[in-house]
């Protein structure tokens, strides 16, 4: 009786909130995605609030769809929507594919709101970006605080209140012992992630949003937003983390005062992509044969995941095993599951070697938005694009070491979205200049 009269309620706000401007919807959007809110139970899975509230986006992304989605990386994105979409006929668990679908789906509605704000109202955009770093950096604070101080951490974590801002199903999880380095005492995610590594890859990705906010509005506040997510990778304990954290900013230094050729630049840059996915990698089998070795005699090491990755490959590459096959199957070959631990992988597994293309098209072309940004001789669109460099190049290598997704778990994809969605408006206003000079 309750979740109706809250679906009843939920209409009507719904509704109302349709009449408001796209400014004040896509704040709601952006600022509710930081805690999630889950607020609501359905068929035994937690459902945040942030999950919901991008349908308020929908009467732009209705108007603009034809050409928003005409655009290389979405259509990428569409690609996989629709290979997934018939994966799910071979899946054990269609429930997993139809989340993963939707969170796609919510990522376009959410970049292509924030390219049109971006056409229409640039400066009410970076205000609404900066209402939602203010709040990360809450997040930020948490982590600094829990990494301090480890009581706190595990009073406030383990505490009712928290099902509200991680679920109740992890939640429980936690306090079932479920294996996660959220009770490593040298690791904090802070209120909002139970996986430190997330927790760093949030704050990293935020920071670098924030610097690029931050040259667009000359915005001291914002610049002090950036300083203080950027030092909270440090205390979230992530290994991988903090090399990114450091490496990543220097190479776009590198980028900014480069006056070599661009076989040259792209020489580097091809060797600095494979030096973080090499970081991703060898961080992550570290922390997992530590935790491994700690944890049972019989666990599969890093490599044999991918050993038993390649073997499937070969059984079945077209089609891969479907949503939840990796789960069962792994599962018969050891008495302790893990995770691909990587992107392309993952993807082939829920929807054979066509869904692993459409997501490196999807990495390829995202990056290819940014660099055209970086081409921008406006300076503001220059250095935007070089936020997003910075945000893809953590994601994606951070990705190939982690179980995050293409687009990130939900808090770092709203990141990615945001970005995307401004640089491609950046890029049509470039667009336009340059035909107007003609």
């Amino acid at each position: 009786m309750i979740e109706v009269l809250l679906a009843a309620l939920g209409l009507i706000l719904f509704f109302i909130f349709l009449t408001l401007s796209l400014k004040f919807r896509l704040l709601l959007v952006l600022v509710c995605s930081v805690p999630q809110l889950y607020l609501v139970q359905l068929g035994g899975a937690d459902v945040p609030l942030a999950f919901l509230l991008p349908a308020l986006l929908l009467p732009e992304f209705l108007k603009n769809a034809n050409r928003f989605l005409a655009k290389p990386a979405i259509l990428s994105l569409i690609g996989l929507i629709c290979i997934s979409t018939i994966s799910l006929a071979w899946s054990e668990e269609k429930s997993m594919g139809i989340r993963d679908i939707a969170y796609l789906i919510e990522f376009i509605v959410i970049a292509n709101a924030v390219y049109v704000l971006g056409l229409t109202n640039k400066w009410a955009l970076y205000k609404v970006i900066n209402a939602m770093l203010f709040v990360i950096c809450l997040q930020a604070v948490t982590v600094i605080l829990f990494r301090l101080n480890e009581t706190l951490e595990l009073s406030i974590v383990l505490s009712p209140v928290s099902k509200y801002l991680m679920g109740m199903n992890t939640l429980q999880g936690l306090l079932d012992g479920a294996r996660n380095n959220f009770y490593d005492p040298v690791k904090a995610g802070g209120v909002l992630f139970v996986n430190a590594n997330a927790a760093a890859c949030y704050a990293g990705v935020s920071s670098f949003m924030a610097w690029g906010i931050y040259k667009a509005l000359n915005s001291k506040l914002t610049l002090l937003m950036a300083i203080l997510l950027w030092v909270t990778v440090f205390f979230t304990g992530s290994k991988a983390g903090v090399l990114f954290a450091v490496l990543i900013p220097v190479f776009i230094f590198y980028l900014k005062l480069q006056r070599q050729t661009k076989i040259v630049v792209g020489s580097v840059g091809a060797s600095f992509a494979i030096a973080l996915i090499a970081i991703s990698l060898i961080s992550s089998v570290a922390e997992q044969s530590g935790f491994l070795q700690e944890s049972t005699n019989t666990a599969e090491t890093r490599y044999e995941i991918w050993n038993y990755a390649f073997n499937a490959f070969l059984n079945n590459p077209l089609m891969g095993q479907g949503f939840g096959g990796w789960e069962i199957d792994y599962s018969k070959h050891t008495d302790y599951f893990l995770p691909p631990h990587n992107t392309l992988i993952y993807l082939w597994s829920k929807s054979g070697i066509i869904a692993s293309l459409m997501g490196l098209s999807f990495i390829l072309t995202s990056i290819g938005v940014a660099l055209r940004a970086v081409k921008n001789i406006n300076p503001e669109e220059k250095n935007l694009g070089f936020s997003l460099l910075m945000i893809l190049a953590w994601q994606f290598a951070h990705g190939f070491g982690e179980n995050f997704g293409l687009i990130g778990e939900q808090h770092q994809m709203v990141v990615m979205a945001v970005m995307l969605g401004l640089c491609m408006a950046g890029n049509i206003s470039m667009a336009r200049e340059s035909k107007g000079q003609q």
